[in-house]
């Protein structure tokens, strides 16, 4: 199995180097800025020094690139414009974006930048290119347990590849450090399992069955015992939900990761936060000044500019390198310091690779969101810990999985152990968010009808609204357009139809909140343009809390209501990214107290999932045609 996702990962990578590669040969730049995978002519408005290289502030000159077309971290690629030979002898420039506001950004440079010239005075273009950090974090967590030689090391990986020929008896039960106060029973069960230190636990957690609260109760406990703990997720997102828990918990947690790329809320915990708040700092702060002050000294212009003064520029510039080194080498032990007193260590599953956790050592790896993490990505915390839990729900969206040669990658090393060991996994059976009849098809379809509604949101409802209903668009012409690039498909009809029932939803009930979602990209952006026109003509809806996006980017969000744009209608019965029956499952399982499907009938049938969606509907009281509101 390694060896298939090695040679797996390896396709991937190949596939994401080839798309960018292509782009740059063969696009014009004109398509590259409209893609959102170029920005020309950028201006560099400041330049300075910071920790990891050269930094410089840049502007995209207008018509010049998309708006926040890089994300913060994004791998980019900086080259001169002009083709001359002095700004050929700049070079190309490979850099991270650290801010991203509009057509404004920063970037660190990998190295101090081309010598001798200031790049403020020539316009430059910068590429997206392929973030290799990723892939080689995922190549290295492979290489090591490819290559592990101890039996217990070897033990723990074939029981987390669930190769093992028998997993082990669990352990006697131990009662609680803590008061699993506020948990159910099913809840206590799973929080129990973890708590008596398996290799391995499996926490099943459907939508709004509370796997955050129990994960949370049970390393809580963990902690207390003596434990310590590196906890993961596949998203920045993800685990800034588990940073923010665990914080309200009272844990020492310690958040690892790129501070731009940490919700607001738990930037306090962040690892350079917590560094900078130390009284040691300060010398790091001065360090920094003064090699900033060499660096200065070293570019200033001199009009007579002989050997002798070569030789201070040089000596000025080592003296830079030097500063900054020295001032590198005590951040590095502070931060370590932090790392060394802290309960919890939080980041990204790529993050658990970072240099500052090297070494470091965690009695317990927990990830959550496991089921949409690659599984490379989930050997990666695996490699700093003893033992392994592992939260998610298989029945939600998979990770991404771009090459055809790679879809190996996209079961997740928490579906293969929940398919191979059902017995050893804790299904958590009460959900907390949604309405029976919202919750009632997926439970059928995917938990062999084994989720119950607790009491309090079973029979919730918002007045006037049905809680569940699919509304068939067959026969009334609403037909897709598909992109002129030939990709994103869209429905203009069915996208005005539906932001027509928002419009009435939210007259309705004006302070509830509502996602608005579609599984294309082109169909999120006709709504989002027709959106915008109904709040220029009626601007009391501006104040209306609304959020329109893809399926997969509302994964792990929740709203009072949601509105599904199926938007697939064709006479050839194609259906499209909607063949993955996990996208429907997710995305009505986002809704609180209601949740109305758009689709046709007519081309969704041709798929036995859909299918059976609509006779569910019209099983229980719940279909309705769009003619209903044409007449």
């Amino acid at each position: 199995m390694l060896t298939a996702w090695t040679k797996a990962l390896l396709l991937e990578r190949h596939e994401e180097r080839a798309r960018l590669q292509s782009l740059l040969e063969h696009a014009s730049l004109k398509q590259r800025r409209a893609e959102g995978s170029s920005w020309s002519p950028v201006a560099v408005t400041a330049a300075s020094y910071a920790f990891g290289g050269a930094q410089w502030s840049l502007a995209c000159g207008e018509g010049g690139g998309l708006p926040n077309a890089f994300r913060v971290g994004s791998a980019v690629l900086l080259s001169p414009m002009d083709d001359d030979e002095s700004s050929k002898a700049l070079g190309v420039w490979p850099a991270r974006v650290r801010k991203m506001r509009g057509l404004d950004m920063e970037v660190v440079l990998e190295g101090d930048g081309p010598e001798g010239v200031s790049p403020q005075h020539i316009k430059w273009t910068v590429d997206a290119r392929a973030d290799e950090r990723s892939y080689n974090a995922m190549a290295h967590a492979l290489s090591h347990w490819v290559n592990a030689d101890a039996d217990t090391d070897k033990a723990f990986r074939d029981l987390a590849l669930g190769v093992a020929e028998r997993w082990p008896e669990p352990h006697p039960a131990d009662a609680l450090v803590g008061e699993a106060s506020g948990l159910n029973e099913g809840q206590c069960r799973a929080a129990q399992d973890i708590w008596r230190r398996p290799r391995v636990s499996l926490l099943h957690g459907p939508p709004g069955t509370g796997k955050t609260s129990t994960l949370v109760a049970a390393v809580k406990d963990l902690v207390a015992a003596g434990d310590k703990v590196l906890a993961a997720g596949p998203s920045n997102m993800a685990v800034d939900v588990l940073v923010e828990r665990f914080h309200q918990a009272g844990l020492n947690v310690v958040r690892v990761g790129h501070p731009m790329r940490v919700q607001q809320g738990v930037l306090e915990t962040t690892l350079d936060a917590r560094v900078q708040n130390l009284p040691e700092y300060a010398r790091v702060v001065k360090t920094r000044r003064d090699a900033a002050q060499q660096q200065r000294d070293a570019e200033r212009h001199v009009r007579n500019f002989d050997a002798a003064q070569r030789e201070a520029r040089r000596q000025a510039r080592a003296e830079a390198r030097a500063l900054r080194k020295e001032a590198e080498e005590l951040e590095a032990y502070l931060a370590e310091k932090v790392i060394r007193e802290a309960d919890i260590v939080c980041a990204t599953l790529v993050g658990c690779d970072d240099r500052r956790l090297r070494g470091v050592k965690f009695d317990v790896a927990v990830v959550d969101e496991a089921a949409q993490a690659l599984p490379p990505a989930t050997l990666i915390p695996m490699r700093r810990a003893k033992r392994l839990v592992l939260s998610g729900d298989p029945c939600q969206l998979p990770p991404t999985v771009k090459s055809q040669g790679a879809q190996v990658l996209s079961t997740t090393l928490m579906q293969r152990l929940v398919e191979r060991h059902p017995d050893q996994t804790h299904l958590l059976q009460v959900q907390h968010r949604m309405h029976a009849g919202i919750m009632a098809f997926g439970n059928l379809k995917f938990y062999d009808g084994q989720l119950k509604a607790h009491p309090d949101v079973g029979g919730r409802t918002l007045e006037g609204l049905k809680p569940w209903v699919v509304v068939d668009t067959a026969g009334c012409g609403f037909d897709e357009v598909r992109s002129e690039e030939g990709g994103s498909v869209s429905n203009p009809d069915e996208a005005s139809f539906v932001l027509e029932r928002a419009r009435e939803w939210l007259s309705l009930h004006p302070g509830m909140s509502l996602g608005i979602v579609a599984p294309y990209a082109a169909q999120v952006e006709t709504l989002r343009e027709g959106w915008s026109e109904r709040m220029r003509a009626q601007p009391a809806l501006c104040q209306a809390a609304v959020t329109i996006h893809t399926v997969d980017g509302f994964q792990g969000q929740e709203r009072d209501a949601m509105l599904v744009s199926l938007t697939r209608s064709n006479d050839r019965g194609e259906v499209g990214f909607l063949s993955e029956s996990r996208r429907i499952h997710v995305a009505q399982t986002r809704a609180k107290m209601a949740c109305m499907l758009v689709g046709d009938s007519a081309t969704l049938s041709t798929d036995a999932f859909l299918a059976d969606l609509f006779d569910h509907a019209q099983a229980h009281d719940a279909y309705d045609s769009a003619w209903s509101w044409m007449v």
